[in-house]
């Protein structure tokens, strides 16, 4: 949501996947949810009025009761091509609604300040205000409308809906080789809702690449769909599956994508819970 110039395209490989925590002590809000993006008009940092549509830009947001990621693609005929991310805190109080990012694929961008009213009407979410980035400038968001986003399955009680932070990473590429990360290298966030995931990372302080979508459960096993990347959506694989264990604030995952030449992607992540 945090509008300007567009980031130099890119397609990151995948390298980890899906899922997070509970927080039943924070209380809740009607922001809650994975929405997509119905329409924006407003002023951007050049003085010039803008507004803009589902017909050429694809934007989703997912918020919890204390984070939120976003991600945009441009709509180029039949396809969608990565535009850019954003993820970090947020603050509601009464009408008022602001964004703290901390991650982002555009640099300016990770340490703007905001200043936003919001309102629910039906299943929509409208939020209007003003961006401030780091070098004075501002943008004013007149209209930013979103609609919620519904699924046939929703999981309100799931014991991973929150937010987690990657702590280290252990995973075979289809190729066959071997690599390991840590939060030394790499600093990540991953996200759920009852209905939702999202992940988002930067290696070495840079934007690395970010995806989410919908899922379904089928006992202990996670099911994630892959509905918007930064990268090719033939990197996902044809088929991934998640298991996960769940230790104090520790969650452990472990998933394998399988591609349609029958080859595996496998790794497990080790998140800590974001108190």
């Amino acid at each position: 949501m945090l509008y300007g110039p567009k980031p130099m395209k890119a397609f990151p490989i995948l390298f980890s996947v899906f899922l997070i925590i509970a927080s039943h002590a924070i209380a809740q809000h009607p922001l809650e949810g994975a929405w997509e993006m119905v329409s924006i008009k407003g002023i951007n940092a050049e003085g010039e009025k803008f507004s803009d549509d589902t017909s050429h830009i694809r934007e989703v947001k997912i918020i919890t009761p204390t984070h939120y990621m976003l991600i945009a693609h441009d709509v180029e005929a039949d396809s969608l091509v990565f535009n850019r991310c954003y993820a970090g805190t947020i603050q509601v109080q009464g009408n008022k609604f602001n964004e703290l990012p901390t991650l982002s694929s555009v640099a300016i961008y990770e340490n703007v300040k905001t200043d936003f009213t919001w309102q629910i009407e039906g299943d929509k979410f409208i939020q209007s205000g003003t961006v401030t980035r780091p070098d004075g400038k501002k943008i004013i968001l007149e209209e930013l409308v979103f609609r919620r986003i519904k699924t046939a399955q929703s999981y309100p009680n799931n014991p991973s809906n929150g937010t987690w932070k990657l702590l280290s990473s252990d995973y075979t590429t289809a190729d066959g080789k071997s690599h390991s990360d840590t939060n030394e290298h790499v600093t990540a966030l991953q996200i759920v809702t009852p209905t939702h995931w999202m992940y988002v990372s930067n290696r070495d302080q840079k934007f690395e690449h970010a995806m989410g979508g919908s899922y379904t459960k089928q006992g202990e096993k996670y099911l994630p769909n892959l509905d918007f990347a930064s990268f090719p959506k033939k990197l996902w694989g044809r088929r991934t599956e998640v298991t996960e264990e769940l230790q104090g604030d520790r969650l452990k995952m472990k998933g394998v994508s399988v591609f349609d030449d029958g080859k595996k992607f496998t790794w497990m992540d080790v998140f800590e819970r974001v108190k």
